[in-house]
């Protein structure tokens, strides 16, 4: 039994020739979907099996011209999906105004001008990349319907005034590929995160080539600084090919030079500057990313070839206020945080259908709730974030991280642990869905999966800056371990990085009482007092801070005092029983009645 076509064309009969023609290209692309080759505005009534074929497709492609939108039928198949909230993309064969009668149901949703720019094969690819993103699969076609369908490279961004390409050798051997850090050299320093966020996501589109070994982006990153050095970086990162490359960004304005070298043999492949304006940075990337294939003479699948170009949204701006985003969520402050969700919001907000900004919103709301407070309303905004983004992307790992975080906040850890797995199968490196399974692990007193987790998590983050609660968390699975050495290692070099930490975020409460708790280990108790004065003057009523004192009170000694500041911290929201019955702060308090009678039933 065939299946449902999951493309519905919504057309007028004054267009059928430019329609038919276009189907005709998707087709041969593998795209699976339904026309009506009669025409609709012939019919006077809906046939069923009309109406069967728009209900089971997956998106509704309308053709905008000035005869649809004043067709009766093409406007009933327009409201008929928009009622059930599906999928509506409509692509421009000419300028049109839209009439009063469509304008709410295509109100604030993706058009593609396919009139515009002269180029149809570039619109075409674009054509094909919203329906991807949609959900459509694009099914490999026969080999020579594939070849009819090959699209070339956008000339968005020019190489006016570049170094002339090195062309590579007739044949390359294999190795695994590092791609280093671009250097930003933008007049604004502060726009690092635009360059790294650059790198990390030429990563993520090599990623899922399989002929080739990637280099993590974390493991790149800690040889930034000796990104000349070839030979270092061949041998500690294992990889035999490097791509480096440089930043400069002014306003809307954009320059970035790449270069791919084959470390072993010292010798240029590739090599090419681009110019342009923000608005072409997804084009930049995905020449540099087809660049590297051609030099390296990798052979994709049409389902490889598809991924390539495969873009997190069409919005520039919206991707730049994600990278804002990311650069500061992991910082790990409230305010940071806060700032994070300020920018994620904004630019859900400009493409609503941006399955990375609604998981990214998510784990920072997580953040909020776990670390700083215990309101509802976040917990529940992680939920609903996380939700939106695997509807509007179900490959995309960060949407699997987010909604383990959701899980893991939400107590339900066995689906926490499924969303987690699910984030790792499709990321490897992704160190959020690890740190979420080591708590988990923590909390239910596995503390050999807990260790191999914070492990792995050090591993991906070793210069990840302000992320320090992996060393704390792995200092505590290391003494439930019996691990004294190893967990002191671990406190010992939290505490190395700490003052730096701290002089570049003064009102980080919750590193203060960390930092309080670890110098209170070394008897250093008026440091400790201090520190924890420090944090309870920035955060006094919060929840998780109150558990925090309870734990230094309890290193230094002071059982009572310890008690009553846990019985004030779970007053005021703090639900973690689990976490209390594993940390080994807590221990000298565990023999007591008190605390006994305080965490009995939980």
């Amino acid at each position: 039994m065939a299946q449902p076509a999951e493309v519905f064309l919504s057309y007028s009969r004054d267009d059928q020739d430019r329609v038919f023609e276009l189907a005709g290209k998707l087709r041969a692309a593998g795209v699976s979907l339904w026309i009506d080759q009669g025409a609709i505005d012939a019919a006077t009534l809906w046939s069923e099996q009309i109406v069967n074929a728009l209900e089971s497709a997956k998106v509704l492609l309308l053709f905008v011209t000035e005869a649809a939108v004043h067709s009766d039928n093409v406007a009933k198949e327009v409201m008929l999906v928009s009622e059930r909230k599906g999928h509506i993309l409509p692509v421009h064969l000419e300028p049109t105004v839209i009439p009063s009668v469509l304008k709410y149901q295509l109100a604030g949703i993706q058009h593609i001008e396919y009139y515009k720019g002269g180029d149809t094969e570039i619109n075409f690819r674009s054509l094909l990349r919203s329906l991807e993103r949609i959900g459509v699969k694009i099914n490999a076609p026969p080999q020579e319907a594939r070849a009819s369908a090959t699209v070339t490279a956008p000339p968005t961004a020019t190489n006016q005034g570049a170094p002339a390409a090195t062309r590579p050798a007739s044949h390359v051997e294999h190795g695994a590929l590092a791609v280093m850090p671009f250097d930003n050299l933008s007049p604004e320093q502060e726009t690092d995160y635009f360059s790294d966020g650059l790198t990390e996501e030429l990563i993520v589109r090599l990623s899922a080539l399989s002929e080739i070994e990637l280099v993590s982006f974390w493991e790149t990153k800690q040889l930034k600084e000796r990104k000349h050095d070839m030979a270092a970086i061949s041998s500690q990162l294992g990889a035999r090919y490097v791509v480096g490359g440089s930043v400069r960004r002014s306003q809307d304005s954009v320059r970035i030079s790449v270069q791919l070298v084959d470390a072993v043999n010292k010798r240029q492949l590739w090599g090419n500057t681009y110019k342009g304006k923000l608005d072409d940075i997804f084009d930049i990337q995905e020449q540099v990313a087809q660049q590297i294939v051609e030099a390296l003479k990798l052979k994709l699948s049409f389902a490889e070839k598809v991924s390539l170009t495969k873009r997190p949204t069409l919005n520039a701006q919206a991707y730049d206020l994600y990278l804002r985003g990311q650069d500061y969520l992991y910082r790990m402050t409230k305010r940071s945080v806060e700032r994070s969700i300020q920018l994620f919001e904004k630019a859900i907000e400009l493409d609503g259908r941006y399955a990375g900004a609604y998981a990214a919103c998510s784990i920072a709301y997580s953040q909020m709730y776990w670390l700083f407070a215990h309101d509802a309303k976040y917990r529940d905004r992680a939920q609903e974030l996380s939700f939106k983004a695997l509807m509007y992307d179900a490959n995309l790992a960060e949407a699997y991280t987010a909604m383990g975080q959701y899980y893991f906040i939400a107590d339900r850890f066995d689906e926490a642990i499924a969303s987690s797995r699910k984030a790792i199968e499709l990321a490897p490196d992704d160190f959020v869905a690890h740190w979420t399974l080591g708590r988990i692990y923590f909390t239910r007193g596995d503390f050999e999966q807990a260790y191999a987790m914070y492990r792995r998590v050090l591993e991906l983050i070793e210069s990840k800056p302000g992320f320090l609660t992996a060393y704390w968390h792995l200092k505590m699975t290391c003494e439930r371990l019996g691990r004294k050495e190893e967990a002191e290692l671990a406190r010992n070099k939290l505490l190395e990085q700490m003052p730096n930490h701290l002089l570049q975020n003064p009102d980080d409460a919750r590193a203060r009482m960390i930092h309080a708790i670890a110098l209170a280990e070394l008897s250093r108790k008026d440091d400790a007092l201090r520190e924890m004065a420090l944090a309870l003057e920035l955060s006094q009523s919060d929840a998780l801070m109150l558990y925090n004192c309870t734990c230094l009170y309890s290193r230094l000694g002071e059982p009572e005092r310890a008690i009553e500041t846990l019985r004030g911290a779970i007053a005021a929201g703090y639900e973690n029983f689990g976490w209390i019955k594993q940390d080994p702060d807590l221990n000298p308090l565990r023999e007591r009645p008190e605390f006994v009678a305080l965490i009995s039933g939980h």
